[in-house]
This record gives structure tokens, sequence and C-alpha cells, in this order.
């Protein structure tokens, strides 16, 4: 039994077996054990010395299981990105403050809290105040004038504009004005006051019972239909725009969707204390989804090419260079390439592939695995370098 279990422990391992890990295909022992990487049980493979090919065959259940995606290679603009860190904020050019046009009391205020949406014609507060109960009479007399005196050598409808336009400077409505003249309703000590703007309430600066005068700010409100990109940028990095210069923006929360805008603002100096640039882009907002003091990324393009690009994730790189997977003749064969300038997104190859042929760009890693484990080797282990 001893010279059984010495002649088993001296056996020699055939050269085309080796042990290797599922989830670390790089690892290649001579015998069993555990991987050490992941700490699993290594498994037994046998490599096959005669096949030479850099490609493998997968069935189709395989590509399906790998999720290997593939795209057909096209010629593409692409230009190196600087990616700055960004914020949302309000459109300042939308901002405005309503104000009171005239000295009174707020009987009943309608609008009380900041984040209420007003649109147009919103009645926002009731106001009663001795001199537009003043103006209204006057309006009243006047209007009574015209009417009866038809026949007067003296004009007393430029009485009533001027009536008419005193009561609209101080916050009456055409509408209002109408109903005053033609007694549809009744009249009374307050009066009803509408925005005349639209927007979301950011600030309200009022309660009931105040006494307000004329010019005292009692609203501020925000179209957030279109909203500023804010980001900064080093006093090294301002010649890398202009402004009018395009940009995209991404915004955390919304993957894979891509604003489009310009440059439409760079601060004529930099900041005194950190030296920094502000710059600004805007975009739409017209389905109200963004809000304000939302982080996001403003990417600034430089000088684009025309060139071979494919999707970040179709290259692989290790010590010895880049590779791409290629679908050939029904089978995928390991490429190596010559990357290029590269952004966000996409990568240049220099050399390697051509227009035309599939490259893998979805399930890449897997197929590397896959061959590593079935053929002991790293895919790059067979390209001549000196030919790229």
């Amino acid at each position: 039994m001893l010279w059984s279990c010495d002649k088993k422990a001296g056996e020699k391992m055939p050269d085309n077996v080796f042990y290797t890990c599922s989830m670390d295909p790089q690892v290649m022992e001579k015998k069993p054990g555990k991987c050490p990487i992941c700490k699993m049980d290594l498994t037994k493979i046998i490599i096959d010395k005669n096949d030479k090919q850099n490609s493998l065959k997968l069935s189709d259940e395989q590509v399906e299981l790998a999720n290997i995606k593939l795209i057909t290679v096209r010629e593409s603009d692409i230009g190196r990105e600087k990616i700055l860190n960004a914020i949302l904020v309000i459109n300042e050019n939308k901002r405005f403050k309503i104000s009171s046009r005239v000295a009174g009391r707020i009987e009943r205020l309608y609008v009380k809290n900041p984040g209420e949406v007003i649109k147009k014609g919103t009645l926002i507060y009731e106001l009663y105040s001795e001199e537009l109960l003043a103006a209204q009479k006057e309006y009243l007399i006047a209007f009574g004038k015209a009417t009866q005196m038809t026949g007067s050598d003296f004009d007393y409808n430029q009485l009533v504009e001027g009536a008419k336009n005193k009561l609209l400077l101080w916050g009456m409505t055409e509408s209002q004005i109408k109903k005053l003249s033609t007694n549809e309703t009744a009249f009374s000590n307050v009066t009803p006051i509408y925005s005349r703007e639209a927007g979301v309430v950011t600030s309200v600066n009022t309660k009931e019972g105040d006494y307000i005068m004329d010019g005292d700010a009692l609203f501020e409100i925000a179209d957030l239909s279109t909203l500023w990109v804010e980001a900064q940028l080093y006093s090294t990095e301002v010649g890398l725009m202009e402004k009018n210069d395009p940009v995209s923006v991404k915004i955390d929360g919304f993957p894979g969707k891509i604003w489009n805008s310009r440059i439409s603002f760079a601060a004529p100096q930099l900041e005194i204390q950190s030296k920094i640039n502000l710059i600004r882009a805007e975009i739409p907002n017209s389905s109200m989804e963004l809000k304000p003091g939302m982080q996001a990324n403003l990417i600034l393009k430089e000088s684009t090419r025309k060139t071979i690009a494919v999707p970040l994730n179709a290259v692989l790189r290790d010590s010895k260079g880049a590779t791409v997977w290629i679908k050939k003749n029904g089978s995928y064969e390991s490429r190596m390439v010559i990357t290029g300038i590269e952004n966000n997104d996409m990568v240049e190859i220099r050399s390697g592939i051509e227009t035309g042929e599939e490259v893998v760009i979805s399930g890449a890693y897997l197929l590397n695995s896959e061959y590593i484990f079935k053929k002991g080797m790293n895919p790059m282990e067979g390209h001549d370098m000196s030919k790229m």
C-alpha cells in the first residue's frame, strides 16, 4: 500500500492538463487546490495543443447567457471631453417679484407657502385700500358722466381713460374694471388681486392682516421651465472653452439621458479667493422633472475628428496592450488594437479593425475568460505587436 501511494504521488501531470478558476481564469496551476484570489476550488481543464486558432465558437445558448451584443464598426466624430461637476440653479432671468402697487391692508391671503405653483390670473390676495376705493369711485363717476353727457362739448372719455389707467397701474385687471362699470358685481370695499406672472413661489413675505406700502415685495416666484447649469473652471482650464461652445449635460437620477446646450455665460473675472471661473449653460425643463439643487455633470467637448471609434466597454486592456473581440465567420476572434483619444463613452481605434466589422460591446470579458479557460492562455499572447 505504501508503494502504491508513493507511485501515485510521483506521477507526472501531463503538460496539457491544468487547474484553473472559473472566476479568475488567469490562475493556471498544475495541481488541484484553492484559487489564491477568490478561494474557490480549482477546475481541471485539458488544453488541446493542436488548436492554434485565437478564436472561439459559441452556441446560440452560450451567446444568450453571456449577453453578447455587437455593433458594426463605422466612422464617427470623437473628441476629448472635460467633465465638470455642476449644479442646477434657477434661471435668474425668469425670477420675478410680485410687489404691491398701492398701500393697503391684506384682508385675505390665498398663496401662503413657498413651493406653490401659480398661473397668470391666479387670485393671490384680497386688499382693503382707501386709495384704491377712491380711484374706483372716481372711475365710476367719470364713466357715468361719459354715458350721460354723450352730446357734451367736454370729452368725458378722457377722464374715463385716465381713471381706468390708474386702476390698471394699481393692480386691477381689464376684466375687473369692465365688471365694475357694467355693475356685474356689487361694489366691494375689498379688491381681489391676481398674479400677472406664472411660476413656482420661492418666497412669501407677508401674511394676513399686514399693512403694506406701495412697492413692498410680497412674493418671489420663479419660472422653472428652463434652468441654469453652473460649473467652475480653474484658471488653467479657462482656455478650454469660449462662449457658445457646445456642451452636454448629464444629471444624477436620469441615467442615459443627455441635454445638449451651449455655454451661455462665462464670468469676466476669476473669483478672488479661489481663482475659479464660473461658466453657465441653459437647459429646458418643460416637464418640470428637474429641480434646482440637483447635481449634474457639464461636459466640455474639444474639437472633434472623424475616425473609427467603439464604445469603451468593447476594449479590454492589460499590461500587454488593448484588444477587442470580433465576430468573423460565425466565430469570435480576439484582435489587438491601437487606441487613440477617448471620452466618457467612446474610444478611437487607430489600427486593428476596419469599418464594417462586427465588434463585441457586451460580454467581451466573458469571451476572454472562456478563451483562457478552454485554451489555457491569454488571447493576447498570440498577437504580433510588431505589425501594429
